[in-house]
């Protein structure tokens, strides 16, 4: 297998994930209430982020079905990138909806939980440390991300007990404001788990190990 067609192939993965983790940011800054954080940036990326996904795809099941001879590790890549890229994908779509209800709340003047943020922000450090174990082929990297994901857990946990109290005492309205930012924090929880199947499959690719 040409390593220039695998260069040009984790460019584009680089690429891609580079976008999901810019619209990340800009999710934990509208979290936040900050004023600069752009809905629209992120609307702009979903269609970018969706195309790459594809594309990422199609070129990992060309170079499978090439009759050039390939390494285990040159298989383990091609196939778990396939994976990596729909996390990603997942990951980008998640963002853009919970971006939204943080857009609403935020014009609306409306406090968003700060475990929300928080945990915004550790996903998006270990979005950046995955592209860099999986650009740097750095299976160490991945294992560091692994932890991270407990922190986004526990705030999950936390902010989800505490939602989930105070539904009865509220009136209707506030309640459905409550069960949307419920629903957000269950989408933050699944792109904390998008990162550490993510980091498991760089741990994979790197090592031919499964991590335990």
């Amino acid at each position: 297998m040409k390593a220039k067609a695998l260069y040009f192939l984790k460019d584009d993965v680089i690429s891609m994930g580079r976008m999901v983790n810019t619209s990340v940011e800009e999710m934990a800054s509208i979290l936040k209430g900050n004023p600069t954080g752009s809905m629209s940036l992120i609307e702009e990326r979903e269609k970018k982020i969706n195309d790459y996904c594809k594309k990422i795809e199609e070129t990992c099941l060309e170079l499978l079905l090439e009759k050039e001879t390939v390494t285990q590790k040159d298989i383990r890549l091609l196939v778990s990138t396939i994976i990596i890229a729909a996390k990603l994908e997942r990951m980008g779509d998640h963002a853009n909806r919970i971006a939204k209800v943080a857009d609403w709340a935020r014009k609306e003047k409306v406090n968003v939980p700060t475990e929300m943020a928080e945990m915004a922000s550790v996903i998006h450090q270990m979005a950046e440390d995955i592209l860099i174990g999986f650009l740097e082929d750095a299976p160490d990297k991945a294992l560091e991300v692994l932890k991270r994901d407990t922190a986004v857990d526990l705030l999950h946990d936390v902010l989800s007990q505490r939602l989930l109290a105070d539904l009865g005492d509220q009136d209707k309205a506030q309640a459905q404001i409550e069960a949307q930012f419920l629903f957000c924090t269950r989408f933050l929880e699944r792109m904390g788990d998008a990162c550490t199947s993510i980091a498991k499959r760089v741990y994979f690719i790197a090592t031919g190990e499964r991590v335990q």
